[in-house]
């Protein structure tokens, strides 16, 4: 069998991801898989107290990650454009921003959820640990995403094996000339 060259049909428009996307991209991955590590420390410590996964507390309950802190880390790693640290890697154009969207959304929203869920309590209720972790977390996943924007990234074109076959002319250069337009 011989080698065949890929039609432009087959070509994929795709980023070349420089140190700060990839960098990035795995500190946005790590927060949220430590909020999963949260949840599975919360699940274990459901009956007594820690205040690492509490969020709060008082004299008679501890209050702590309900099960939607389950669904929001996975929908952010499932919504995370996949960027390891990988020299030769590249990263499909077609939904990266939408992604990155949806995973700021989901920062957002969890919190507000977090914000929320600790304001609403009363007065007899003090902060724990968990609270500041995980606002913590959240707060650095959520400027990780923001900072994978792919601003000044070269454009390449790549076959379905993730082959670069055609660099983008001018790819990487600024819309207008930094003098002016």
């Amino acid at each position: 069998m011989g080698f065949s060259e890929p039609n432009n049909g087959q070509l994929r428009d795709a980023y070349v991801p420089n140190r700060r996307v990839r960098f990035a991209s795995d500190v946005a991955g790590i927060c949220a898989v430590l909020l999963l590590v949260g949840l599975l420390g919360a699940a274990f410590s459901w009956w007594g107290r820690s205040a690492l996964f509490d969020l709060a507390s008082n004299e008679l309950e501890a209050v702590k990650m309900d099960i939607g802190f389950l669904a929001g880390p996975v929908l952010t790693l499932i919504a995370l454009p996949l960027v390891i640290g990988r020299t030769r890697q590249v990263a499909l154009t077609q939904w990266f921003r939408a992604r990155l969207l949806a995973a700021t959304l989901l920062w957002v929203a969890g919190l507000v959820i977090l914000v929320a869920k600790v304001t609403g309590l009363d007065s007899s209720y003090s902060v724990e640990a968990g609270t500041y972790v995980s606002a913590g977390l959240m707060a650095v996943g959520l400027l990780a995403t923001l900072a994978m924007w792919p601003v000044g990234l070269a454009v390449v074109r790549v076959d379905r094996n993730g082959l670069v076959r055609e660099t983008m002319a001018g790819a990487a250069r600024p819309a207008h000339s930094p003098t002016g337009p």
